[in-house]
């Protein structure tokens, strides 16, 4: 049987587990009546859309991307909204070309935000300027940068296309004639023809029918042949060897602009080298390719003899 004593004491544990449940109860509720009714303040974003846009005109200045909009309400009407995606219309029906605002009005017509004080917005005032769309075709024109061998040509240029339709604001487009593209000749080593699409480049807000242009054209070289002998140098330890024959004949084509007054610059001339090359040691009778050393714009025709024999000097 349990006692009186035992009896008393459960009986004062329930009261008290009760009181302590009570009491967390109520301090709960309290912090829930605190927390959710105090007044806090919080920015909103919104995300700026520009709509009916009469389609004779473009904004060319002035568009904003996002609002933030200061609020206050409770803490827990807030929590509510924060992670929300808000958009904000700006109606531009009754643009005019120019200067045009816009007052930025959030209210009640934002159910979300019924119950809540608006304290501001930035910014307050949309303002965007617009202009009157022109449509226009511009040739196309290759801007060539500037020569560093004049001795380099250029013919039978072509450009596909030849011209291009332009879109944009009239204030721009108004003064413009062409589109040029840039090409640097500096890059052309060799006479040929060269071919190379060259992306257009286009002022702010206008747009183009097409994006690229294809630039084709023949490079060439105003040269002069010119014929001359050179002894055959050995590159690799060939002291104790010499070639046979020692000289070959040359025949290379210099630029117009290395003639003067028809004598030929001796110090470019003096470039002309031809040598013979061997990874490994040279050996009495090798027979070795003739390699003929250029300066910068001349081409060679041909070398004559095109192999040479390595032979030792003691023989002579």
């Amino acid at each position: 049987m349990l006692s009186f004593k035992t009896l008393l004491l459960n009986k004062t544990i329930a009261e008290n587990i009760k009181i302590l449940l009570f009491a967390f109860l109520l301090s709960c509720a309290l912090w829930y009546s605190i927390v959710g009714t105090s007044q806090v303040e919080a920015d909103v974003s919104f995300h700026v859309e520009y709509t009916q846009l009469p389609e004779n005109l473009m904004i060319i200045k002035g568009m904003e991307d996002f609002l933030h909009v200061r609020v206050r309400s409770s803490g827990q009407r807030l929590r509510s909204v924060m992670n929300n995606d808000y958009v904000y219309h700006v109606n531009l029906k009754d643009a005019v070309n120019g200067a045009n605002v816009y007052p930025v009005e959030i209210d009640s017509s934002f159910s979300d935000f019924k119950g809540m004080e608006i304290l501001s917005t930035s910014p307050s005032y949309i303002m965007i300027e617009t202009d009157t769309v022109l449509e226009k075709r511009v040739p196309i024109e290759v801007e060539f940068s500037e020569r560093e061998n004049e001795d380099l040509y250029i013919r039978d240029l072509d450009l596909s296309p030849s011209e291009v339709r332009l879109k944009g604001p009239r204030e721009v487009l108004e003064n413009m004639y062409s589109i040029k593209v840039p090409f640097d000749i500096n890059q052309i080593e060799s006479a040929g023809e060269y071919t190379k699409n060259i992306p257009l480049t286009l002022p702010k807000l206008v747009e183009a029918d097409i994006p690229v242009t294809r630039v084709s054209f023949e490079a060439w070289f105003d040269l002069v042949p010119v014929n001359l002998t050179r002894l055959v140098q050995l590159e690799k330890e060939g002291g104790e060897f010499r070639t046979e024959p020692r000289t070959v004949n040359i025949d290379l084509e210099i630029p117009q602009s290395k003639l003067i007054s028809y004598n030929i610059d001796p110090a470019y001339m003096a470039q002309v080298r031809a040598t013979v090359q061997n990874e490994k040691p040279y050996e009495q009778g090798q027979v070795l390719p003739v390699r003929v050393i250029l300066p910068k714009g001349a081409n060679l025709l041909s070398v004559t003899p095109q192999t040479v024999k390595i032979i030792a000097k003691e023989q002579e």
